[in-house]
């Protein structure tokens, strides 16, 4: 299939998880009416130096962006005067990046490989798994004060993929880890991941 794709740093969008993003650069802002309008996947793409210059040529791989990233079609919330977007992107899914598509427009079109995940939560890692909820249930109740917000916000939050992209959207503060979550393929994998950083003090 073929994503656009955002290079961002601090930013990363994980399958069934929505993301409020401030776009304000013009050939990104043209990036989200284009991915509208034509229904191509917006792809977040994790870099670790975001001010770097970076040159790129199509038919290579994009050397500085990792090559598994979470994609979606964007949803504008709202279309500032300045030209700027407040956008909503849902992780529709994830995905392997492949090579730069040859394109006039002036953000970067790739082709990329959809990531299946196994979501088959093993029975012995559902104790980890409502405990893991727990934990969040606290964290909401101390960020997100209002109640019809939080129930809002938990009422998106039911599968165990939704409990784990949760965490690593807004509890992982590393960046790193943020990423070795997306990039892990298993349900499994991801709650011994996530609980163990919790077992450690790692969770915000």
């Amino acid at each position: 299939m073929k994503v656009f794709v955002f290079p961002l740093s601090q930013v990363l969008l994980y399958p069934s998880i929505s993301k409020p993003i401030y776009v304000f650069e013009p050939r990104y802002v043209q990036m989200i009416r284009d991915s509208i309008s034509e229904k191509v996947p917006v792809a977040i793409g994790f870099v670790d130096e975001p001010d770097r210059f970076y040159n790129y040529r199509s038919g290579e791989p994009l050397k500085f962006v990792r090559p598994i990233v979470g994609y979606g079609i964007p949803q504008i919330v709202e279309d500032r005067k300045d030209g700027s977007l407040l956008v909503f992107l849902k992780g529709n899914g994830k995905a392997r990046l492949g090579q730069v598509l040859a394109s006039e427009k002036t953000f970067i079109v790739c082709e990329a490989t959809p990531v299946e995940e196994d979501l088959d939560l093993h029975q012995n890692l559902t104790e980890d798994l409502f405990l893991l909820q727990k934990v969040l249930v606290k964290w909401l109740q101390n960020h997100i004060p209002d109640p019809q917000a939080r129930g809002q916000f938990l009422n998106q939050i039911q599968t165990p993929q939704e409990v784990i992209g949760c965490y690593a959207s807004y509890l992982v503060a590393d960046n790193d880890m943020k990423q070795l979550i997306l990039e892990t393929d298993s349900i499994n994998h991801k709650v011994k991941l996530i609980s163990g950083l919790l077992a450690s003090g790692e969770i915000v």
